[in-house]
């Protein structure tokens, strides 16, 4: 379900991520654990292509995350498709945007 290759992402000279392989099934859980500061969350971000990668490879479902594959040719999508792919993809922010009157899961849903 998601597939990550060597992912990198940095920030001018800050390496945030640094060849992070994973692969998640469907259906399983996963937790990503760390300090503040680790990557966890530009690692989420990049997911839903709200950050771009900056070397590997990121599939959700077995299509590259903001990129069209044609051949061997990556080519990036526009926003546009970006956001119809994020509708498949779940995300809650931290501490932004949550109804306190409702659930971790109807927050999600």
């Amino acid at each position: 379900m998601v597939r990550a290759e060597g992912v990198r992402k940095h920030f001018g000279k800050l390496e945030v991520l640094k060849g992070i392989d994973l692969t998640v099934e469907r259906g399983q859980v996963c937790c990503l654990l760390g300090p503040s500061g680790s990557g966890k969350s530009t690692f989420l971000r990049c997911i839903n292509h709200l950050e771009k990668v900056d070397g590997g490879r990121l599939t959700v479902d077995g299509e590259p995350v903001g990129y069209r594959q044609i051949g061997n040719k990556l080519h990036e999508l526009r926003e546009r498709e970006v956001a119809d792919r994020r509708r498949d993809i779940g995300m809650v922010f931290q501490r932004f945007n949550l109804f306190p009157h409702m659930t971790a899961v109807d927050n999600v849903m």
